[in-house]
């Protein structure tokens, strides 16, 4: 795998081999970061040595060729005396061009030996300041990580197993999770649920991952991630509400899918105008998941339509006329689609209210809470001060019309 030798016996013979590799890139603060890596190791100081690997090594892209021989002949050999947690993180970014079957094999043995420090706790034999959470929570990461290569490598029902298992194992933790955890999960289980084709929870998920993340730099696939969010939250069956990715600083990385963004944006807010001139177009037919689902999107359309019209009147007046709706939702044709439109956001538990076929009108009288976007909040924050002036209005009269009881 090394692509020169290198004494492994000797740590610091290896960084000095591996920084004199480096030399010719001219990168001064690279170079620079593997002398100060000499100096903390000679004394000792474990916590700055990984700060600096984390901060100005592996985060340096000249550092990409010999990652993989530092962690092996460098990192490796002081692994007890730093975080497990970052260990794990330094391996990932280590093996970032190994191939899946050798990514999969440097996995197993951390694995094993983080597994036999997790032994010597339960036999007694642990050494003393070890924090065997953290410990555990490296075990979890590392098994996550294992289940991600086997998605990868299809291996789908190992990979299903080693993530049920790792989700139990996260559950029995006493302490809050690390968020390089969380983030390692949450992907991986977004990856399964994509492969399953269940968009709504591959949507959930991918939320729950960029939840995780502090720094979207560190993510180098943004316009991918974002894209297959937007797609699974269009198809997802329980997905009626985009404000949450809509709001995310990662939705601006639509910009070479315009297309995309407006569809979005025009489901979310009602918008029939705005879905039907990009649902037709050469676009979205060039996205099979979405050309097959055309119909379901137009139903998906008059739902979130009926929704945005029913959020958008005062708060005292939530009937809306079957008439109303069939000149707003031109989708729908006659009186029974707007009864089976209104049954199915009832079922979906989108709003709670019911149908008076006498009056042909539909009383709501709760919405389902949602994320709202900007423009949503503008409204709201009218029809808030609307509500405010007739609350003071009622208040006036009211004191107005009490004086003569008090005479």
């Amino acid at each position: 795998m090394s692509q020169m030798d290198v004494d492994v016996s000797d740590p610091l013979t290896a960084l000095i081999t591996l920084r004199e590799e480096i030399e010719p890139t001219e990168d001064t603060q690279l170079i620079g970061s593997f002398y100060e890596l000499e100096d903390l190791y000679e004394r000792k100081l474990w916590y700055q040595l990984s700060e600096l690997l984390t901060k100005s090594i592996y985060k340096n892209e000249n550092s990409k060729p010999i990652r993989l021989r530092l962690y092996e002949n460098f990192v490796f050999t002081f692994a007890h005396k730093i975080s497990q947690l970052k260990l794990v993180e330094f391996l990932l970014l280590s093996i970032g061009e190994c191939s899946l079957e050798d990514s999969l094999e440097y996995l197993h043995s951390l694995e094993l030996e983080i597994t036999a420090v997790l032994s010597k706790q339960q036999n007694g034999s642990a050494e003393e300041g070890v924090n065997f959470n953290e410990v555990r929570q490296a075990d979890i990461f590392v098994r996550i990580e294992t289940a991600r290569i086997k998605l990868e490598m299809g291996n789908v029902d190992e990979a299903t197993t080693i993530i049920d298992e790792s989700s139990k194992k996260i559950d029995d933790l006493v302490s809050s999770v690390d968020n390089r955890v969380n983030a390692s999960y949450y992907r991986t289980n977004a990856q399964l649920m994509k492969i399953n084709g269940d968009y709504s929870a591959y949507y959930y998920s991918s939320l729950l991952f960029l939840a995780c993340i502090t720094d979207l730099n560190e993510l180098t696939n943004k316009t991918q991630i974002v894209r297959d969010i937007c797609v699974s939250g269009l198809l997802g069956d329980k997905i009626y509400n985009f404000g949450e990715i809509i709001m995310h600083e990662i939705f601006q990385y639509l910009q070479d899918d315009d297309w995309l963004k407006h569809l979005v944006l025009s489901l979310n807010n009602g918008d029939l105008t705005g879905f039907k001139e990009i649902i037709d177009s050469p676009d979205v037919q060039s996205v099979p998941e979405l050309s097959n689902s055309v119909e379901f999107l137009k139903q998906k359309m008059c739902i979130m339509a009926l929704i945005e019209i029913v959020f958008s009147k005062p708060t005292n007046s939530k009937t809306v006329k079957y008439s109303e709706l069939l000149k707003e939702i031109p989708l729908l044709k006659n009186a029974d689609d707007v009864e089976r439109l209104t049954m199915k956001c009832l079922s979906l538990g989108l709003i709670k209210g019911h149908i008076n076929q006498v009056s042909s009108e539909v009383e709501i009288n709760w919405i389902q809470p949602r994320t709202m976007t900007r423009d949503q909040i503008v409204n709201m924050k009218k029809k808030m001060t609307q509500w405010s002036e007739r609350v003071e209005d009622l208040n006036k009269y009211m004191g107005d019309a009490g004086k003569e009881l008090w005479v």
